[in-house]
């Protein structure tokens, strides 16, 4: 608990603002380490030093394959960095609930989330899990309310707008809503792989975040077995949303992987 509460200091002395590439791969394989870990205390899952190390060292290849991701996405492999960050979401999922961390690989789609089993699963009960984020069913009706087009691109379910968005005088060209990205269907490249980052990471925010709810196990080819409520995304939202915008870390994050620059002040 103690190496926790020392990662946790780091994080947040952390100066922001200025972060570098190099800054933000370390924040995420801290910050992806530590949080996996507290997932493994709040799920009754760490017994022993041996059960605390696996819970990091899982949570720290995570962070890792979250960072990748980002940085595919951000070049414009949008659909490589969203299977890797798939992968990243089932170590930390599967890690928290006490599993293999590959016994079932997840890809996220809407607000489901469908884990397929691997050899390496203990349990074998079901070949295709399924479940259900709150947040994020959420997200998708509000990007569906904002937008002038719906589609399927990378892999994942974007949105556009005949315009941008003019918000107390700002445009934007692009907004994400959870996972869902969305830009106008004027705006730059850079502009789709900016978003696509913030889509990531959402899902990175969904993967470290214990079921709300779970279903008991049983023995049939496709089950839905977890309720998600997604309220560490929605915090996050709420949180970023009092801070000013150069201020924002994953606008930080964003600028600094696709631009290479701080966010406009």
């Amino acid at each position: 608990m103690r190496v926790a509460a020392f990662l946790l200091v780091l994080f947040l002395a952390a100066p922001l603002p200025a972060a570098d590439r190099q800054r933000i791969a370390t924040i995420n394989v801290a910050a992806t380490s530590l949080f996996t870990y507290l997932g493994c205390v709040v799920q009754k899952k760490v017994r022993s030093g041996r059960d605390a190390a696996k819970c990091f060292g899982a949570g720290a290849i995570a962070g890792a394959g979250f960072y990748q991701a980002k940085r595919s996405a951000a070049r414009g492999d949008i659909t490589r960095g969203w299977l890797i960050a798939n992968a990243a979401a089932s170590l930390v999922e599967n890690t928290t609930a006490g599993e293999h961390p590959l016994g079932r690989i997840g890809y996220t789609f809407g607000p489901f989330r469908f884990r397929v089993v691997t050899p390496l699963d203990r349990q074998r009960e079901s070949f295709v899990d399924i479940d259900v984020s709150v947040a994020e069913t959420g997200f998708l009706v509000r990007a569906i309310g904002d937008a002038d087009d719906v589609d399927v691109r990378d892999g994942m379910v974007w949105y556009e707008t005949n315009g941008p968005d003019i918000v107390d005088g700002i445009v934007f060209h692009g907004y994400t809503w959870g996972i869902y990205p969305g830009t106008w269907s004027g705006a730059r490249e850079h502009t789709w792989n900016h978003e696509a980052v913030h889509a990531v990471q959402a899902l990175q925010l969904d993967s470290v975040e214990p079921p709300l709810l779970t279903f008991p196990r049983s023995m049939r080819f496709f089950r839905l077995r977890h309720i998600r409520a997604g309220a560490v995304n929605v915090t996050d939202n709420v949180f970023h949303a009092q801070r000013p915008y150069p201020e924002r870390w994953v606008e930080i994050e964003a600028y600094r992987l696709t631009q290479d620059r701080e966010p406009p002040r």
